[in-house]
C-alpha cells in the first residue's frame, strides 16, 4: 500500500514537470543576464553575478536555485558577450542550464542604446526516483527502487536557444530608464527519458521587464520602480518592485508578486564596486512555510583606467 502511495505521488509530480518552467527568484531587476541575452555588454564593464535562492524554508527537499552570470563589452565591434550557468533543484527533478550569449549593440545617440542578443547552449534534465522514497519503505519487503514504474536516476541533454532585446537610455546624469523583452527555450527543447515517463519539454517562456531610475530633488535618494512579467503561454507571473538607493551605497526595496508573495530586500555597495544583497520572500498562503531567501553577490570592473573625474552610471546596469 505504501508503495502504491509513493507511486501516485511520483506520477502526479512527474505530470507537473512535463512542461518545465524556468526558476524564479527575487533579484530579477539586478540580473537581466539570467533571461535576456540582449543585456550582454550593456554595463560597459566586466561583471560577474551570483544568486542563491532557497524556496519554502522549512520544507525538506524544497526547491533551490543557484545562478551565475557574467558579461563584458566588445566595444571595437559594438558587441557584448556573456555566460549563464543555472542549477535548479526541485524535488526529484533537477535542471542545469548553460548558455553563451552574444549581443550586437546599436548606439541610438541621444535615443539610448539597444542590444539584440542570442543565447546558445544546452540544458540537462535529471530525475532521481529515489528522492521521493521515505527511508522507512526500505524494509524487508523490498526497496521501492525495485518497482519498474518508479524511475531511477536518469540524465539527458538538449540543445537550447534564447533571444532577447534590451534597451536603455540615460536621460541625464542621475535619471535612466530601461526595458527588456526576451524569449527563453525558443526551440522548446524536448527530453525523453528511458523509463516509461512521457517526454519532458521546456516551454517557450516570454519575459518583459522595465524600470526607471529617478533621483529625488535632495540628490540623496534615488527611487527605482520596476516591473517584471513572465509567461509560458499557460501561466503568467507579474511582479512590481520599488527600490530606494541612498547616496549610491545603501539600498532597500520591496517587491510584490501577484501570486500573493511579498519580498523585502536590502543591500549595500562595498568598496571596489562589490555589491551584496539579501531578500526574504513572504509566501501569503496556508502551507506554513517560513518563506524563501535570496542572497546576491555582484562585482564589476573596467579594464580601462579612468582619466580624471568620471560620470555616475546606474548600478542597475552594472
Amino acid at each position: 500500500m505504501k508503495k502504491q502511495i509513493v507511486l501516485i505521488i511520483l506520477t502526479f509530480s512527474l505530470s507537473a514537470v512535463f512542461a518545465q518552467r524556468d526558476p524564479q527568484f527575487s533579484f530579477n531587476m539586478f540580473n537581466h543576464m539570467a533571461n535576456n541575452p540582449g543585456f550582454a555588454g550593456a554595463s560597459e564593464k566586466i561583471c560577474a553575478r551570483g544568486i542563491f535562492h532557497k524556496q519554502w524554508i522549512g520544507f525538506e527537499g524544497a526547491p533551490s536555485t543557484v545562478v551565475f552570470s557574467g558579461d563584458m563589452p566588445l566595444k571595437k565591434i559594438n558587441s557584448g558577450v556573456g555566460l549563464n550557468i543555472i542549477k535548479d533543484n526541485n524535488g526529484f527533478n533537477s535542471n542545469f542550464y548553460m548558455n553563451a550569449n552574444y549581443a550586437y549593440r546599436l548606439n541610438l545617440a541621444d535615443a539610448g542604446d539597444l542590444g539584440l542578443g542570442l543565447g546558445i547552449g544546452f540544458l540537462q534534465n535529471a530525475i532521481d526516483g529515489a528522492w521521493i522514497t521515505p527511508d522507512e519503505l526500505n524494509s524487508s519487503t523490498g526497496s521501492p527502487s525495485d518497482d519498474p514504474y518508479i524511475p531511477e536516476k536518469e540524465s539527458h541533454l538538449a540543445f537550447d536557444l534564447n533571444f532577447g532585446a534590451f534597451y536603455q537610455m540615460a536621460i541625464d546624469k542621475y535619471n535612466q530608464l530601461y526595458a527588456g523583452l526576451s524569449i527563453t527555450h525558443l526551440n522548446q527543447p524536448t527530453i525523453t527519458m528511458k523509463s516509461d515517463v512521457k517526454a519532458n519539454y521546456f516551454a517557450r517562456t516570454y519575459y518583459l521587464t522595465a524600470g526607471y531610475n529617478y533621483m529625488l530633488p535632495n540628490n540623496l535618494i534615488q527611487l527605482r520602480p520596476s516591473i517584471f512579467i513572465k509567461s509560458d503561454g499557460v501561466t503568467n507571473q507579474y511582479s512590481v518592485n520599488v527600490t530606494a538607493m541612498y547616496q549610491q551605497s545603501l539600498w532597500a526595496g520591496i517587491s510584490y508578486r501577484f501570486s500573493n508573495d511579498i519580498s523585502i530586500m536590502a543591500g549595500t555597495i562595498l568598496k571596489d564596486n562589490l555589491h551584496f544583497g539579501i531578500a526574504y520572500e513572504i509566501t501569503m498562503n496556508e502551507l506554513g512555510t517560513a518563506g524563501s531567501v535570496d542572497v546576491m553577490l555582484k562585482y564589476c570592473f573596467s579594464l580601462s583606467k579612468s582619466q580624471g573625474k568620471t560620470n555616475y552610471r546606474s548600478v542597475r546596469y552594472l
